[in-house]
């Protein structure tokens, strides 16, 4: 009867356990990558002062910031900041001298990060700007695959109007390599192009 009981009950403990383990949410790298950048670097480019500021404690962004020693790798000598999503292995970074925000991915598929870059910045700027990928180039380990985005429709004949001359478009860079760096699979950055 004791053993009976016994077993019952590590039965239901190891049901209780797995409902547990399944109610814990996977954070998905790709995922939290994607949507740091865009609503993060892409919807504060030219306001990297009010993103630092959503970025501390209390506000709607907010990601830890990592000490000067943490942030060194990513900074490379510059001078900036680095936030973390230390769950995803994702880490956000402002440079203050370039006015820069990136985006680096610990771990995770590059086809799938850049299919997830696609597919948010269609969703996030589909209204305003035309977003299509614009190849890619190789050199030794590294990759680099670019996603345009140009002024379309209303917003592009508002800014015809504004600045006299066919308006700048915007450049998404997504950097990876399987082999250059095994504590990192990406980096994610943005830019300005000449129409």
């Amino acid at each position: 009867m004791k053993r009976a009981a016994g077993v019952a009950f590590a039965m239901g403990l190891a049901a209780v356990q797995a409902v547990a383990a399944e109610a814990v949410p996977v954070v998905d790298s790709v995922e939290v990558a994607s949507r740091t950048f865009v609503w993060g670097c892409v919807a504060h480019m030219g306001a990297y002062a009010e993103l630092r500021d959503k970025l501390q404690p209390g506000h709607d962004l907010y990601l830890p910031q990592l000490s000067p020693a943490d942030a060194k790798p990513f900074l490379q000598g510059r001078e900036g900041e680095a936030f973390a999503r230390f769950d995803a292995g994702v880490t956000l970074v402002l440079l203050k001298a370039e006015e820069q925000c990136a985006v680096f991915m610990q771990k995770g598929s590059p086809d799938r990060l850049y299919k997830q870059l696609d597919k948010d910045l269609r969703a996030a700027l589909g209204r305003s700007f035309a977003v299509k990928g614009a190849g890619s180039e190789v050199k030794g380990p590294m990759v680099a695959r670019f996603i345009d985005m140009n002024p379309t429709g209303d917003y592009r004949a508002e800014l015809l109007k504004r600045y006299g001359s066919e308006p700048a478009g915007l450049r998404t860079i997504l950097t990876t390599s399987e082999t250059a760096n095994p504590n990192l699979q990406a980096i994610i950055t943005i830019g300005t192009r000449q129409p």
